[in-house]
């Protein structure tokens, strides 16, 4: 082998090292600027401003604002984020079918929110990996005070259960009663698979539950409320959980939001085959979806 020939396979081995060094790892374009810079909160609301995010909402009503706030990230636009003139205050008081449901949780705890002025992001109808399948969660708050789990249950008649019961009873009339799962047992649920998922040990763990009635329903025997859960009605939140968040310090910075937005945004957007099975393991097991 002549010196040029050796000189020539070491030039060839370097140019094939630096061009596999110099590759980087498969990006989630939506996540990453064209350079290579991931995408803060700021440069979502940007693009959305300039029409480049399809299906986000616009920030150009405060009421509008209830998904992110003013500086937050965005959110998938749902139905019930259109804007409706009809939609206030007397509507969500009186709600005599539950039309609204999830949405007016969902539009009090915005308000909450862009009280308090810190950082958040509102997430809606997300199915997180769990043991058997997958276990959906009605609307979740990723808030710098901590993160709340709502759990929605558009219900009538009078409602019984204590903490241990794993089922809760619904009386209708004198002569027709009905069974749900324990809905304080189903958030602890949700919370335990979001720590797994999100990588957040226990006792580092900062989740508050809030299980929200319909207005048509009376709470005669349920737990009371403590430092990890509320159950409310739907009239009673926006007070409620403006109590609890004002009172509890700044925990979670920009970027621990950022981190737990990122990696549940494909949660909300599973295929129709991830909710058909989440739908039959609930229905096997007897648990109400209302």
């Amino acid at each position: 082998m002549t010196f040029s020939t050796l000189i020539g396979i070491i030039l060839l081995l370097a140019l094939i090292f630096f061009k596999i060094k110099g590759k980087s790892p498969k990006k989630n374009p939506k996540m990453y600027h064209g350079d290579g810079r991931r995408k803060t909160f700021r440069d979502f609301e940007q693009e959305r401003r300039k029409g480049l995010s399809d299906g986000i909402r616009g920030l150009d009503k405060p009421f509008e604002l209830g998904g992110y706030g003013i500086t937050h990230a965005p959110t998938r636009s749902e139905n019930f984020f259109k804007p409706d003139p009809n939609f206030n205050d007397e509507r969500i008081a009186n709600d005599p079918r539950g039309i609204f449901g999830e949405a007016a949780m969902m539009a009090l705890t915005a308000r909450v929110c862009d009280t308090d002025k810190r950082r958040y992001v509102l997430m809606r109808n997300l199915y997180i990996p769990a043991r058997a399948g997958y276990t959906e969660i009605d609307a979740l708050l990723l808030h710098q005070s901590g993160i709340y789990v709502l759990e929605s249950k558009n219900l009538s008649g009078e409602i019984a259960g204590d903490l241990e019961s794993e089922r809760w009873s619904q009386h209708l009339n004198a002569s027709t009663e009905h069974t749900f799962h324990n809905p304080i047992r189903q958030n602890i649920g949700h919370i335990m698979a979001l720590e797994h998922f999100l990588k957040i040990r226990h006792e580092q763990a900062h989740f508050i539950s809030f299980v929200v009635f319909s207005d048509r329903c009376t709470l005669r025997k349920v737990p009371k409320d403590n430092e990890f859960w509320s159950i409310v009605h739907c009239s009673e939140l926006q007070d409620a959980l403006l109590k609890r968040i004002t009172s509890r310090k700044t925990i979670y910075s920009m970027q621990q939001l950022e981190d737990f937005y990122y990696k549940l945004q494909d949660c909300m957007n599973v295929s129709e085959e991830v909710k058909k099975q989440h739908r039959d393991y609930a229905s096997k097991r007897g648990t109400a979806l209302s």
